[in-house]
């Protein structure tokens, strides 16, 4: 009995161990991972990537990890996207010999998996901010200390505000990913699209929805009017419809006008965000600009000499 006593403990206390060191590992991981993505940038892509397949994640909890991690840092930071993109796109190419066969890695079916998570996530969240909104609304004549209420306001108001960032950044995300030919085209149309029109059945659209689906065409409306023109042409004018309703503020009347006129002008925007360049981007751009002036001057000062000849000719 006291031999079957010993071994349990023995096995128990092994086990502990194994969980102490995988919680270890994890955590390291989890520190190097941070290190890479807060240090990456379009200029060090090459080196920082590799870095990151050499971090041996090599089963589905490591994997879960780094793409819940990516996923994050894009969505706070939608200005590094095309960044994070690159990073999934180099992350998913990778499959051990026993996966050659699968059409997708086990990095691509995680983030599939997380894109549908967080898009139904958020849109939970703005139900449930939308309810508190409305009775705080309801409580606003029943409160005594007027002061409570107003700070519980604003506290939702912080909430929203936290929220519609994160919704932005994830459907932004989630369209250059399928730029990227990482997301299909049936996870555009049917999970994320039709799901943002369809509840206009439920009644009307909230503002940040609204704002989702500009985004969204925005992002992916060059593509995807190329490889789906009929769902896309029914999404876009369910889309454009909303600008006649006149419930919705100027605001967002202007922002689905925008989209409009930037589809008209075949997906270009007037004004280009200003977006990460690498060293090489900004010296060539230099070189450019200098070119550019220097070409100028050379024009202003032939026009200048052909105009002091002309009234030289001219006494």
């Amino acid at each position: 009995m006291d031999i079957k006593l010993a071994a349990s403990r023995l096995h128990d206390d092994e086990k502990a161990n194994r969980n102490t060191e995988t919680s270890t590992e994890l955590k390291t991981l989890r520190g190097n991972i941070m290190a890479i993505l807060n240090k990456i940038t379009p200029d060090n892509f090459k080196v920082l990537s590799v870095e990151m397949l050499e971090l041996n994640i090599d089963n589905k909890e490591k994997v879960g990890i780094a793409v819940e991690m990516i996923f994050e840092k894009a969505v706070l930071e939608p200005i590094y996207h095309q960044t994070y993109g690159n990073l999934c796109k180099v992350m998913g190419a990778m499959k051990t010999p026993e996966e050659q066969t699968t059409k997708l890695s086990p990095f691509s079916k995680a983030l599939l998996r997380k894109c549908q998570i967080e898009f139904f996530r958020v849109d939970n969240h703005e139900y449930k901010l939308n309810k508190q909104m409305g009775e705080l609304h309801l409580q606003a004549d029943l409160v005594e200390n007027e002061k409570q209420n107003q700070g519980e306001k604003e506290d939702a108001l912080y909430k929203r505000s936290k929220l519609k960032k994160r919704m932005l950044g994830t459907i932004q995300f989630i369209g250059i990913l399928f730029n990227m030919d990482l997301l299909s085209t049936k996870i555009i149309t049917q999970c994320c699209l039709s799901y943002l029109l369809t509840k206009k059945k439920e009644g009307k659209l909230g503002d940040e929805v609204v704002e989702c689906i500009s985004k969204l065409f925005s992002t992916v409306g060059l593509k995807l009017e190329n490889e789906c023109d009929v769902e896309f042409e029914k999404g876009f004018r369910d889309f454009r419809d909303l600008g006649s309703d006149p419930t919705y503020g100027s605001r967002i009347r202007f922002m689905i006008q925008n989209t409009v006129e930037l589809r008209q002008n075949n997906w270009i925007p007037r004004r280009i965000e200003a977006m990460p360049q690498t060293i090489e981007d900004i010296h060539n751009e230099y070189a450019r600009e200098k070119k550019e002036k220097e070409v100028e001057a050379e024009a202003a000062t032939r026009w200048w000499k052909s105009q002091k000849k002309r009234e030289k000719n001219r006494y």
